[in-house]
This record gives structure tokens, sequence and C-alpha cells, in this order.
């Protein structure tokens, strides 16, 4: 039995299955990750455009770089859709094999492929809060990309803080801010705990895209580990889970979840 044969056993013989997800699912949707030789925190310091106090102190000083940088954070994503490897799990929920995926990505492209149990660790780009009434909203991808190519058009500080103002103005008087996870931020506890929790009941562990720098995020595969499930791993590059993984493709997920596709 090869080692996609072997994976496909595994998937129609377990009992509860866990997907856990990172940047990698969506690069070939076009999006790129932000680690590496193309990543964006190579064009940008993550220390201050990683942080929402950074991004707001650095629009005062450079405005222009600051709306490129939100241009190329969250224009990929806005031109983005569903891959293969998206598709994929969303026909494994569907037919009963697939009982939750854990996210780290912000770009909802599970649930634009269909998949409705998604656990999302560092928020959505679509979902805002108000900081003043908390009322959340959920913008919609076509409104949020014309905002950012407006960003484009605009110049001057001053007219750029007034589009800005404008957008993120809450009925209430108080401002929203998209409900993300930036550094220095916990993640949502209700969400921390939900994963948790589905890890420790997998006895399917399938990773896919992420390379486990990120904590607290990255302790799930352990947790799932320590509870004896089976540790699929499917990363093109090496990560931090090799040593608990129990079957490993270093190849791109569409390759290999094509295959499962076909076959389930």
């Amino acid at each position: 039995m090869n080692k996609l044969d072997e994976f496909l056993d595994l998937i129609k013989n377990s009992k509860y299955i866990v997907a856990f997800t990172g940047a990698g699912i969506s690069t070939e949707s076009g999006i790129p990750q932000f680690r590496g030789t193309q990543g964006l925190w190579e064009k940008y310091n993550p220390e201050i455009y990683g942080t929402l106090p950074g991004i707001i102190s650095q629009f005062f000083i450079s405005p222009k770089k600051v709306v490129n940088f939100i241009y190329d954070f969250t224009y990929p994503i806005l031109n983005s859709k569903p891959n293969i490897s998206h598709l994929t799990l969303a026909k494994l929920e569907n037919k009963g094999y697939l009982n939750t995926i854990i996210t780290q990505n912000i770009d909802n492209l599970h649930q634009e492929s269909g998949s409705k149990n998604v656990i999302e660790l560092h928020g959505n780009l679509y979902r805002w809060i108000c900081k003043k009434c908390k009322k959340e909203e959920v913008i919609e991808k076509n409104k949020l990309k014309e905002f950012v190519e407006e960003l484009k058009i605009f110049q001057g500080r001053r007219n750029l803080v007034k589009h800005i103002l404008n957008f993120i103005k809450c009925k209430c008087g108080g401002r929203k801010r998209p409900e993300i996870v930036f550094f220095g931020e916990l993640l949502p506890k209700d969400e921390f705990i939900k994963a948790e929790q589905e890890s420790k009941k997998s006895d399917l562990f399938i990773i896919i895209g992420t390379s486990g720098l990120v904590r607290p995020a990255s302790d799930f595969p352990y947790i799932a580990k320590e509870n004896r499930a089976k540790i699929i791993e499917i990363n093109k590059e090496k990560s931090y889970f090799e040593n608990i993984s129990d079957l490993i493709f270093n190849r791109p997920s569409g390759e290999v979840l094509k295959y499962i596709s076909e076959k389930v």
C-alpha cells in the first residue's frame, strides 16, 4: 500500500477526524504566506505591521506605506477562491468523514468552500466588531475590496484619514476593527477551548500547511498525539511536527487532497 492509499484508509476507518490548517493550504489560492523568502514579513517589519498600535502609529509617520501594507495584506485574500484542498475538506465533512477544521487562517476560504464546522483561532477578515458597543458585523467581500482599492486612490493624510474613519465608523459613534488576532493579542477564549476539546477527541489529526512556529496554536497536534491520535502532516517544507507525525507528505496539499477527493 502506498502512502496516499494508507492515508485514504485512515480517513475511511477513523471515527473522529480533525484538520488543522495554516497559511500553506491557501497558497494555491494565490495568498502568500507571511514567513519565508516571499513572505510579507520580508517586506514589512512584523513588530510594527503585525500589531494594531504599530500600524496606527506608523500611519502618522508614513501613511502611504501603511496603505501599501494593507493592500498587500488584504488584496490577495479579497481576490482568492477556495482551491482543491479547501473543497476536499468540505467534501469530507459533507460525507461524514471530517468532524472539525481548526484553522489559523483569516481568509474565510473554508466557509466559502462549504465547510460548516470551522474553528477560527485568529479570527476572520470579514468579521468586524465595534470597540464601543461590541456589535459584530460581517462585511461583504466586494464592499471590503472596494474600500481597499479606494485607499490607493486617495492622496494626502487628511483624505486617507477621512476615508478610513468613514469606513470604520459604527452607528453608535464608536469605531470598528477587523476581528482578527494581531501580534500580542490573545486568541479568542471560546475558540481556543473548542479547538483543545476537538484535538483531544480526534483519532486522526491532519496537519495541512502550517510549520508549527506560532504558539499556542501549534500545541494542538501535540494534544491530539497525547490522546493517541494518528498524525498526518501535509507540508511542502519541513516543520516542527515531523517527530510526532505518523505519515508525512512533503508536497503541495492540492496534490495530496486531489487524490483523496477522487477516491471518497
